[in-house]
């Protein structure tokens, strides 16, 4: 799997390390995507809120899951029980079409 990371916001590399790992066990547990875009942006200074959009290229139209926090960790948490639920609802979407495909060839 590919990693494109843009990194407006400086912010430190153990979460860009931290964001990379829970990509690759997502992609483990679906083997769906091909590859991911994170674009992490601070949005203010006062308080500080941190902007992030994840993309993944999976078969098909990508997924673009986006969220906004004050707390890093609390950011990359809603990002990836987003991107998990919208992975589950695309695999589960791709084996009803095989299922509707095979089924109809007999």
């Amino acid at each position: 799997m590919k990693f494109i990371i843009r990194n407006q916001a400086d912010i430190s590399n153990k979460f860009i390390r931290f964001a990379k790992w829970k990509l690759n066990k997502l992609n483990r547990k679906f083997d769906l995507v091909i590859y991911s875009e994170i674009f992490v942006q601070k949005e203010s200074q006062s308080p500080l809120v941190y902007n992030a959009t994840v993309k993944l290229g999976v078969p098909g139209p990508d997924i673009i899951v986006s969220a906004r926090s004050q707390n890093l960790q609390e950011l990359w948490s809603k990002i990836f029980q987003k991107m998990q639920r919208q992975l589950r609802r695309y695999s589960d979407l791709k084996s009803k079409s095989v299922q509707t495909a095979s089924s109809s060839n007999f």
